[in-house]
Parts: structure tokens; C-alpha cells; sequence
């Protein structure tokens, strides 16, 4: 039997990782001025330019990318996708997607909330095919087990393992899983309105390094840190780090972008 607390974690992992950002982005959407009037516009435009970003920059290029090195010949496969390689490609393309993503979709949407919705659906994207999707499938083969129903259409072998790993998993690791979602769509957040800034202010390759640097530091900070000490040591420095970032860069920087949209462009004629 899967244990009851292993069940909930399983879902709550699902709730986090998928329903808790769109939620986000509705409350954002939804907000409204001293005058009544909607307080922020066109955030469902950033959210699909945050996930546009996460697709081009993980999906279509460095997944397959990382896939392919790890089936060369060693040394070299075991170098490419080792950990701390795998925290700067990250960097790399996650950053480069995301400054390019703003350069070609959001031309007039640099304000600071555009930065944070775009990295709400960067991050969610991101946590629906990483732990979301995973989740619904434990979730469901979890309770066949326990109803003493067997799922149809697994090899026996495969079941045994499913089986076993879902058993044995201790309880906390689910709720781990979705505190450490919550902290990488933060992170998410914070870089985004890091890049976007340097785009603000003129300075974007500069602010792009910066959020390459960032980004590599959190991803090698959480494991390393998992190497050498508990799961729910790791988790807690990646939340301090985020927490850190927020309060040393994005929460202050709010009045250094543009309160509206910027204007249509002017068709030529």
C-alpha cells in the first residue's frame, strides 16, 4: 500500500506545480486600481511569452542537446551532463531564450509586473512537465494499487518497479518536490524582471550575464548541497538564495520600469 501521506504529497505536488501559478496569474489579472479600473493589462500576452521562451530555450534545444551528449563516447558524455556543466547550460539557454523572447514578443511590454508574469509561465510550464505530468500518473497509478486494481497495459516487470518505488519513497520527498518548485518558479520570476531590466535600462547583455551567473549559482548550490547533506537542507539554501535575490534585486527594482504599455507601433505606409 502506498502510505496515505505519500497520496497527499503526490497531489499537492500536482496542485503547486500546476493550478498554484495560474491562480497567480488570475489574481494578477483580476487586480484593480484605487479608481476601479483593471490594475494591470495584457498578462495572459507575458505568461505565453514566459512559456514560449521555456519551450524554445529547454524543449526544442538543450533537452535533446544534453540527450545526444550523453550518448558519446567517454569521458566526455559523463563530463558534458555532469552537474555542474548541466547548471551553466542551463543558464545559458534558459537566459538566452528568455532575453530573446523579450526582444522579439514583449517590445511594449516592459513593466515590472510583465517581467514577473513571464517568468510565472516560464516557471509553470517548466513544473507541469517536470513534476506536474509525473504527478498525475503517480497520483493515478498510486491509487489503483491501493484499490487492488492493476493497471493495464505495463509489463509486469515495470509495474513490480513502479510499485516498489512509490512504496518505498518516503512521504516528505513529495512535499519536498513541490517547495522546490515553488522556489524555481521564484527564481523564475526574479530572473525574468532581471533580464527585463537590462533591457530597460540599455544595459542587457550586461543584466543577461548576470541572470547566466545567477541561474548557474542556484542550480550548483542545490546539487552540491545534495551531495553532501539532506534533501531538505538543499531545498531550504535554494529558498534562501531565491529570497536573498528577491530582496537584493527584484523586489527593489519596481521603480525603475515603466508603470504602462508602451505605445502601438506606427504602421508604415
Amino acid at each position: 500500500m502506498v502510505p496515505v501521506a505519500s497520496l497527499v504529497g503526490m497531489g499537492f505536488s500536482l496542485v503547486v506545480s500546476m493550478v498554484v501559478p495560474l491562480a497567480l496569474l488570475v489574481f494578477l489579472m483580476l487586480r484593480r486600481a484605487a479608481d476601479g479600473t483593471r490594475a494591470n493589462s495584457h498578462l495572459g500576452r507575458t505568461f505565453a511569452c514566459g512559456m514560449v521562451a521555456f519551450a524554445g530555450s529547454q524543449v526544442l534545444t538543450r533537452m535533446p542537446l544534453m540527450a545526444y551528449l550523453s550518448t558519446i563516447e567517454q569521458p566526455w558524455a559523463q563530463f558534458l551532463v555532469s552537474a555542474p556543466v548541466a547548471s551553466v547550460t542551463a543558464g545559458l539557454f534558459e537566459e538566452t531564450g528568455r532575453l530573446l523572447a523579450m526582444l522579439w514578443l514583449m517590445r511594449r511590454f516592459h513593466r515590472w509586473i510583465d517581467g514577473v508574469t513571464f517568468g510565472l509561465g516560464h516557471g509553470w510550464l517548466e513544473a507541469v512537465l517536470l513534476v506536474g505530468l509525473s504527478s498525475v500518473v503517480n497520483l493515478a497509478l498510486a491509487l489503483s494499487i491501493n484499490s487492488g486494481q492493476v493497471p493495464q497495459g505495463l509489463p509486469p516487470g515495470a509495474l513490480q518497479t513502479l510499485t516498489d518505488t512509490l512504496v518505498n519513497t518516503p512521504s516528505e520527498l513529495f512535499y519536498l518536490t513541490a517547495l522546490e518548485r515553488l522556489s524555481a518558479i521564484a527564481l523564475h520570476m526574479g530572473l525574468s524582471v532581471l533580464v527585463l531590466g537590462g533591457i530597460v535600462c540599455g544595459r542587457r547583455l550586461l543584466f543577461w550575464a548576470l541572470a547566466v551567473l545567477v541561474h548557474g549559482v542556484a542550480n550548483l548550490a542545490i546539487v552540491l548541497t545534495a551531495q553532501v547533506a539532506p534533501v531538505l537542507v538543499a531545498e531550504l539554501v535554494l529558498v534562501a538564495l531565491v529570497a536573498a535575490f528577491w530582496w537584493w534585486y527584484v523586489w527593489p527594482s519596481r521603480s525603475r520600469f515603466p508603470e504602462q504599455v508602451g505605445p502601438e507601433p506606427v504602421a508604415r505606409g
